[in-house]
């Protein structure tokens, strides 16, 4: 009679369930792993594998160095064509008309591949890869959309806002997407998100750090937002048009600074709006007897 195999048994298939093996094959398709086959294979290479490792090594830094630029598409890396981060839309403006250029973004990485190793949500892996390209695609003059993020990753454009947020409240960190760097969109605006970061009590050198913008960009809003909220409590109105004429800006402008002092004057804390409110949505009017307008928050 065959005996039964005890449940201590080594079985023949041990990593059918742990989710790291499933990736190491993964790890392997690499430019160094080319090397080897075609050191062995084609060159009949027949050392030790410490000795091969080493002498790939040295060949790929070789390579990096001569030959490897911004401009070359390296494995797991695609070529894409954005909007100039220089190019700032104007109303109606079509991107026929707006400046293009194209830029190399890193698709898949090693850092993904140990998220899928250490089991992480598909979610908080593909927020992360909407950071790194998205950032790729500035550091390089360029603005990754909305749209083009979602084709890219096989995702639709809302779901892309979602990831966005989500990274935010995660990381504390902005993903800087085109709408976020142009102001442009459903998108919550680059002002905003420093306004908020201030008044949540972070530095300037912690908001640059999150924001990834320039000092005096910082300061600019942060001193616009300061005078706004002197306008207000002086003439006692949240009417945007007022503030506008007396400070010399838009009048959106004046209607987003004015909507996030309605939104935090009672508060040190911030209480996020949803991520997808338009600025006219975050306040409702009231006229008072005198026929002055008044703005406050929405319950």
């Amino acid at each position: 009679m065959t005996k039964k195999k005890k449940s201590g048994d080594n079985m023949i298939n041990t990593c059918k369930n742990d989710t790291r093996q499933h990736y190491i094959p993964v790890e392997k398709l690499t430019y160094g792993t080319r090397l080897k086959q075609m050191l062995k294979e084609e060159l009949g290479f027949q050392g030790k594998p410490k000795v091969l490792d080493l002498l790939v090594s040295e060949i790929e830094t070789i390579t990096n160095e001569c030959y490897v630029d911004e401009h070359q598409v390296g494995l797991g890396q695609i070529r894409v064509m954005v909007p100039s981060v220089e190019d700032r839309p104007s109303w109606g403006q079509k991107i026929e008309d707006t400046k293009l250029v194209t830029v190399t973004l890193t698709l898949f990485a090693s850092e993904d591949t140990e998220g899928y190793k250490k089991n992480e949500k598909s979610a908080i892996i593909l927020q992360r890869r909407l950071a790194r390209m998205a950032a790729e695609a500035v550091k390089q003059g360029g603005v990754l959309s909305h749209s083009t993020a979602a084709c890219i990753l096989g995702v639709k454009q809302a779901t892309i806002s979602k990831y966005a947020a989500a990274y935010y409240q995660r990381e504390k960190k902005i993903i800087p997407l085109r709408g976020y760097i142009h102001d442009i969109g459903r998108t919550t605006t680059h002002k905003r998100w420093i306004i908020e970061m201030y008044l949540n009590g972070y530095t300037e050198k912690e908001i640059q750090e999150r924001t990834e913008h320039k000092i005096l960009s910082i300061e600019r809003y942060l001193r616009r937002y300061i005078s706004v909220t002197q306008a207000i409590e002086e003439m006692n109105t949240l009417d945007a048009s007022k503030i506008a004429r007396l400070l010399g800006i838009s009048v959106c402008s004046a209607k987003e600074y004015a909507a996030i002092y309605a939104e935090y004057k009672s508060t040190s804390k911030i209480r996020r709006l949803d991520y997808y409110a338009q600025i006219n949505e975050q306040t409702k009017e009231n006229v008072s007897d005198d026929g002055e307008v008044n703005v406050s928050p929405k319950e």
